[in-house]
């Protein structure tokens, strides 16, 4: 009995020093926020809420802090406001993801120099400024615990470079962002990081690869592909935010010994009207949305318009901004729709929120058949002629009844986006316009204030 008794006091006793050597981590994390600034003053109480527990409390972005809210895209500082909010609420570490560069590469050297949290990102190299600076991998410590954070961004436009506008990465190299993650096997031998987190901007299939290929990495951090989750996947686990800042992902780690051994995902809905909010951060959103030319009337809708017919309007505008006979407009480029009621600026910049021009071209038929070949994705189009699409997927064009020869040229207009990521398909712009969609879209709608808008079951290929 007494050795019985022993026994059990020496397995209490062990069970008690394994437990007093687990360190308990919370990582609070999003993604593809793109500029949404309206939840921020929920999400710092939530944050110093668990600071106050004693618990050691990290704060990351997986990438896509730019791009999508006009307040914030449209600031006399472009990108300003969300990098302060991000100051202010306490931001650890952010990813770079594709969005980052819409702005232009100095203007994120600029916003990257006000940041209180460093960026990283290891698969890209040959910035200039602040963008020289940012580093593959950072070392975050809080209260004695250390997580390196290697940053990773996808390269999804031909594998070349990341999904923005090819003008906003000139100059700059980027590799392979799951084969990059070979150059940091080492940080597992290093005694004094506790866990190695891949902070990415790749999608759910990225992360899984880098799971799969790579048994180092305790943790995937991720952006870019709007999932949400929180789960294990082969030897480590993964998250993921949703968008738009709809949510934030609280994750609760047990850690031992540099190895996850307990898991616990959270997803909080802001949206939840019951949230403390932070009644300093609270007023200084409303004082980034108190811009008075967002709001005056330019247009009114007397329909509620589904994506494709507010890619007709889009075209529609366009052609008459240009007098093209074929304007053609990318899917992906049209984030919101027209909704019923008074058009404001700030609903196009919504619409349209990424500053692209518009170039002009001087083209035959069996050369935009060929660019169509090529860019082989959903896309809007408006024309002044008769099209025809045969089986082969080719346009037939037509002018007053009699078709178009193959001799013939036709103008042709896009936004830049397009025409520079698929410039090897297309001849030389004949003209550049001045202005962004954005502007010509609002322009547009000026010259017809006054006269309601409908496109109603308009078709699209």
């Amino acid at each position: 009995m007494r050795f019985i008794r022993k026994k059990i006091s020496l397995l209490f006793l062990l069970t008690c020093l394994i437990s007093s050597a687990q360190e308990k981590v919370v990582i609070f994390s999003i993604n593809d926020i793109h500029s949404r600034i309206e939840n921020f003053s929920k999400i710092k109480p939530l944050i110093d809420n668990e600071r106050g527990k004693g618990n050691k409390v990290f704060f990351v972005s997986a990438g896509d802090i730019f791009s999508g809210n006009p307040i914030v895209d449209n600031y006399s500082e472009k990108g300003f406001p969300i990098i302060d909010l991000l100051n202010r609420t306490g931001l650890d570490i952010s990813v770079i993801g594709n969005h980052e560069f819409d702005y232009g590469q100095n203007v994120l050297s600029d916003r990257i120099s006000q940041a209180n949290f460093p960026f990283v990102c290891a698969n890209f190299s040959g910035g200039k400024g602040e963008l020289s600076n940012v580093k593959g991998v950072e070392i975050i410590e809080k209260d004695g615990f250390s997580i390196a954070y290697i940053g990773a961004i996808e390269t999804g436009n031909f594998g070349r470079f990341p999904l923005t506008h090819p003008k906003k990465v000139k100059g700059l190299f980027f590799t392979n962002p799951i084969q990059v993650f070979e150059e940091y096997k080492m940080l597992n031998e290093n005694s004094d990081i506790d866990l190695v987190v891949a902070l990415t901007h790749l999608g759910k299939n990225g992360d899984e690869k880098i799971l799969e290929k790579f048994n180092y990495i305790d943790l995937v951090i991720g952006g870019h592909s709007n999932h949400i989750y929180g789960k294990r996947h082969k030897n480590g686990y993964m998250i993921m935010s949703g968008k738009n800042l709809e949510m934030i992902s609280k994750t609760t780690l047990s850690v031992s010994q540099g190895k996850i051994i307990d898991f616990q995902f959270e997803k909080i809905d802001l949206s939840n009207v019951s949230l403390e909010k932070d009644q300093n951060i609270d007023l200084l959103i409303q004082k980034y949305k108190d811009n008075p030319s967002f709001y005056k009337k330019i247009g009114f809708s007397s329909v509620d318009h589904t994506r494709g017919e507010t890619g007709c309007f889009y075209t529609e505008a366009i052609r008459e901004t240009t007098n093209a006979d074929i304007v053609i407009q990318n899917n992906g480029g049209i984030r919101g729709n027209l909704k019923k009621g008074v058009i404001r600026p700030l609903d196009i910049y919504t619409i349209d929120p990424f500053g692209n021009g518009i170039d002009n071209f001087l083209i035959a038929p069996a050369e935009l058949n060929f660019f169509l070949k090529k860019y082989s994705k959903r896309f809007y189009i408006s024309s002044s002629l008769n099209i025809e699409k045969k089986n082969n997927g080719d346009l037939e064009i037509y002018r007053n009844g009699e078709k178009i020869g193959e001799d013939e040229k036709i103008s042709l207009a896009m936004n830049d986006y397009i025409s520079n990521t698929y410039s090897e398909y297309l001849p030389e712009p004949l003209y550049s316009y001045p202005s962004t969609t954005a502007e010509y879209l609002i322009r547009f709608l000026n010259n017809h204030n006054g006269e309601d808008l409908n496109f109603e079951n308009c078709s699209n290929f």
